[in-house]
């Protein structure tokens, strides 16, 4: 897995959810959580007009299209997603090729670093779903891109270790990646997207206890769309 990490910038450690595993017991039902509204994403949203300035959509991603938010699932228990593109964001327009990768990882932050694997919570994921959703001038709205995988089908780590509850992302033995996912052509008027990254999370309440808690939770990215000038 460190082959894949060296690709990615140092997180900026904001958090967005927090969800807690305090029970040792396996849990059937998954709970899920809503993503983030994305209407409250857009900072600006006048109807437009022959004057009006041009639409603004809260975009989280910096110059050179990177972000790491993180996920707290249980004290000193962090997912982190790790999201890049292959050009800068500036360049993501409404007719152009716009493509993301990304890495999911979870760290056992209660244990050093270079403590033995043994000794941290593994944590496995047994589905992945990404909606793209946008927003646009008129008020309508489109799904240009769709991404629903088994991790552990669509891994490409030959020596990748899977549980129970689906492939193995703890680090330092554990993660997933998938690279060039392309979002077609958007309609003219669309100046934002929202990413919902879904994901089935199953993960031990203590180190070793066998036992898991399993929950779906979401990772909202937004995403300007500009036009060409």
């Amino acid at each position: 897995m460190s082959r894949w990490l060296t690709r990615i910038a140092a997180v900026t450690g904001v958090a967005v959810l927090s969800l807690t595993l305090t029970s040792c017991t396996s849990v059937a039902a998954l709970v899920g959580f809503a993503p983030i509204d994305q209407a409250s994403q857009v900072s600006a949203t006048a109807a437009p007009t022959a004057t009006a300035a041009p639409l603004v959509f809260d975009s989280v991603f910096t110059d050179m299209g990177s972000i790491h938010p993180t996920i707290q699932l249980a004290p000193q228990l962090e997912l982190q997603l790790d999201m890049w593109t292959e050009q800068k964001t500036h360049e993501w327009y409404t007719d152009s090729d716009k493509r993301f990768s990304f890495v999911i990882s979870v760290f056992d932050r209660a244990q050093a670093p270079e403590a033995p694997f043994g000794t941290k919570r593994h944590v496995y994921m047994s589905n992945i779903t990404v909606t793209a959703t946008t927003t646009t001038a008129s008020g309508a709205s489109t799904t240009p891109f769709v991404l629903n995988v088994n991790p552990i089908a669509a891994t490409l780590d030959p020596e990748a270790l899977t549980g129970p509850g689906g492939l193995l992302v703890t680090s330092p033995k554990g993660g997933f990646q998938l690279e060039s996912n392309p979002i077609g052509i958007l309609t003219p008027d669309t100046y934002g997207l929202t990413l919902d990254f879904a994901m089935t999370i199953a993960g031990e309440a203590t180190a070793g206890g066998g036992a898991t808690v399993t929950q779906i939770v979401h990772q909202a990215i937004p995403v300007a769309i500009f036009k060409r000038m």
